[in-house]
């Protein structure tokens, strides 16, 4: 007999697709403490940068998001190829996922979230 298997909600995901995988135009980044969320075209994406198994830094025109994924992190390499695709459309600051997005206004003084 099979043991069951519970099927995760989706507000329990640390990151979901577009519909049908399909290349989207933004990605939203769902931050904590306050809640808030950022939403950024992938128009404006430079690069995606990679340090080690757990930092991704997608480099904006106009921001940084560094994305810490924990250790236990569910599916490391299919997250990267998902960003890499444009798939992403939405990231949560969670257990497994720490966000920063830090962007540069036209001032010296940058600005947190």
């Amino acid at each position: 007999m099979f043991g069951s298997v519970p099927i995760p909600r989706l507000e329990d995901q640390p990151y979901l697709c577009h519909s049908g995988s399909q290349a989207g135009v933004s990605c939203s980044f769902q931050l904590q403490g306050p809640a808030r969320t950022k939403i950024l075209p992938y128009s404006h994406l430079l690069c995606i940068d990679l340090l080690g198994d757990c930092l991704v830094t997608l480099r904006y025109s106009f921001a940084d998001v560094e994305i810490c994924l924990g250790r236990d992190f569910p599916g490391r390499n299919q997250f990267i190829d998902d960003l890499a695709n444009f798939r992403v459309s939405l990231v949560r600051d969670c257990r497994h996922v720490k966000i920063r997005v830090v962007s540069e206004q036209n001032s010296e003084k940058s600005e947190v979230y």
